[in-house]
């Protein structure tokens, strides 16, 4: 919290901590986060979980789960074979409760002068992939990938527009509105790259900033002969640099070693994502510790480097 390299904090917004239904909603959990950062003079991010990051579901509200027009199917994942239930996240029931809890939301900190920016997750954590894509294709009747991308660029664009459309309330009334971010995310078998770029694509027009939370050590490799990074991020941040601000987060915490196949070094990693105009890092606990804690086992190798590809990032970028 007092590394000048460490601008703020992000704090995962989690909707069933938040909101008991029939229009009650406790703020504590975001508040008290907050608190000792405001007081540390950082700002602080809100990333919103409508559905938790991680099976099963617990962020999404009961009384979501119960209303008679929610609709959700089950898949297994994250190397399970075990059945996890998630929302059919364009449906009414999930969707339209899910934006009067947004504009709750942006009623109470839309304006806030603390928080830097604020991200939405549109589906599973703070990301925009479907979930149980094969199932909400079965679901709809879906019978190829191209069909379901005009259902899922449809809610994306309807869940951002509301979006921009509360903080223009909120920006008329108070002169101030917050920053907003919106995720890329990769799906389908081919991936459906036409997806990543029309988030980004919808992302500017609305003057969001974008970014990828799935940079890893691969992306460097890819780029370097022409590939794609996960979900396209290094193409589409090379083609609006300058226009909105640009974020990334590793897939997973950083390895110090640099091991072929793992997420990378943030020795590496951070100059790379630079050359690609990155401004914002969304940075792992774990990796600030290997820099500045003395009991993280990969401190005694590798604090100096990673001190010094912090404190460079922070000469490009501005510290606080």
């Amino acid at each position: 919290m007092n590394q000048s390299t460490v601008c703020g904090a992000d704090i995962y917004a989690v909707w069933s901590q938040i909101d008991s239904g029939g229009g009650q909603y406790n703020w504590s959990p975001i508040d008290t986060y907050m608190a000792p950062w405001v007081a540390a003079g950082k700002s602080v991010n809100l990333i919103v979980w409508g559905v938790s990051d991680s099976s099963p579901n617990s962020a999404t509200p009961s009384y979501v789960l119960n209303d008679p027009t929610y609709q959700s199917v089950s898949c297994a994942n994250e190397g399970t074979s075990t059945l996890y239930s998630y929302p059919v996240y364009y449906s009414p029931g999930y969707k339209n409760n899910y934006k009067t809890f947004i504009q709750a939301l942006l009623n109470r900190y839309g304006n806030n002068p603390n928080i830097g920016y604020i991200r939405f997750g549109i589906a599973r954590g703070g990301e925009a992939f479907p979930t149980c894509l094969d199932q909400m294709m079965s679901l709809g009747g879906y019978t190829t990938t191209a069909q379901f991308d005009t259902v899922w660029e449809n809610y994306i664009v309807e869940i951002t527009a509301f979006q921009q459309t509360t903080l223009n309330t909120i920006a008329a009334t108070s002169g101030r509105v917050v920053q907003f971010m919106a995720a890329l995310n990769q799906f389908g078998n081919p991936i459906q790259y036409n997806v990543t770029s029309f988030e980004a694509q919808n992302a500017v027009s609305l003057g969001f900033g974008f970014g990828s939370q799935g940079l890893e050590l691969s992306d460097v490799s890819n780029y370097n002969v022409g590939n794609h990074c996960t979900s396209d991020w290094c193409a589409n941040f090379m083609q609006y640099a300058g226009q909105v601000p640009l974020e990334l987060q590793t897939i997973a915490a950083s390895d110090p070693t640099n091991a072929a196949g793992g997420t990378g070094s943030m020795t590496v990693l951070l100059p790379f994502a630079l050359r690609l105009h990155t401004q914002i890092f969304e940075v792992y606990l774990t990796d600030l510790e290997v820099a500045y804690d003395p009991a993280n086992p990969n401190y005694a190798m590798y604090s100096q480097a990673y001190q010094q590809a912090y404190q460079n990032a922070a000469a490009v970028l501005g510290g606080r």
